[in-house]
């Protein structure tokens, strides 16, 4: 008896995931980075297709593809020229992969195949003989990590779908690339926010949040993938540099090739002098 393809499922981000993931062939187009590979773990999927994020420093933008292996995940990534990320039905539309992990070799995936047909051996493998890891604890769970207190507050976040309102008014450092996803720059109206570039890649969708946040009148920015490492928002305000900002951000001073910090340190002051004239 022939054994049934598991399901294949697309979602623009892997941290949309819910129950009815478990098994299937997630095509996503977030990053291939530790946290996400974390989410896709969490969500107990069969295999998933990610975006490279043109690799960037030290390769964090595929690292969740190893990652996941004691979980026995086959994972991809497909190449950050050849689809949006945040845009998963683009990833398998137009996706090319350019990385795989061991259980993708082994479920006769190959680099240079498009993202469906990658999917679809994905889909027909069984998995492997050996028993996986138990599955870790969704990222969804950590905490964001306060790095200033005061007026306003800095928290780095490792994915920016765990901004809530609890952070409104706050200054955000994301790991989380700056494309767009699911409609949405961001989920609460914070005093400003940082993301990966992941390259920029097709269409430019990885600034693609900058100019939705100036419609809110949020500042926002993007630092160079190469130097900050995607997923880690900590990285991203102690080592990130800036490659792109918004009106709004550049209203307040922040340019390109300044450090996220001296950006952050701009931003606090500029709230703190607005905050003492209306007092």
């Amino acid at each position: 008896m022939t054994a049934r393809a598991r399901p294949i499922i697309v979602t623009d981000s892997v941290t949309l995931l819910n129950e009815q993931a478990q098994g299937t062939v997630v095509v996503c187009g977030a990053h291939g980075g530790i946290v996400a590979g974390l989410f896709a773990a969490a969500g107990g999927v069969g295999g998933v297709v990610f975006n490279d994020a043109a690799g960037g420093k030290e390769e964090a933008g595929i690292a969740g593809l190893r990652l996941v292996e004691q979980y026995g995940i086959a994972a991809v990534a497909v190449d950050y020229r050849s689809a949006r990320i945040g845009d998963g039905e683009d990833s398998r539309a137009s996706g090319v992969i350019s990385f795989i992990n061991r259980w993708a070799a082994e479920a006769g995936v190959r680099v240079g195949v498009t993202a469906e047909e990658a999917a679809q051996r994905m889909a027909a493998w069984q998995g492997p003989q050996t028993s996986p890891a138990p599955r870790p604890p969704s990222p969804a769970e950590r905490d964001p990590d306060l790095l200033q207190d005061g007026c306003p507050r800095v928290f780095a976040v490792d994915s920016v779908s765990r901004v809530s309102w609890d952070l409104a008014g706050s200054v955000i450092l994301g790991g989380s690339h700056g494309g767009i996803v699911n409609a949405k720059a961001i989920k609460a109206p914070v005093r400003a926010a940082f993301f990966n570039d992941a390259g920029g890649g097709k269409d430019g969708a990885g600034i693609s949040r900058l100019p939705a946040l100036d419609v809110c009148g949020i500042p926002g920015a993007t630092v160079s993938a190469v130097s900050a490492r995607i997923g880690d928002g900590r990285d991203t305000y102690e080592s990130g540099t800036i490659s792109n900002v918004n009106a709004s951000a550049a209203a307040l001073g922040l340019r390109p090739d300044q450090s996220a910090s001296q950006a952050v340190s701009l931003i606090r002051d500029a709230t703190r002098t607005a905050a003492s004239r209306s007092a």
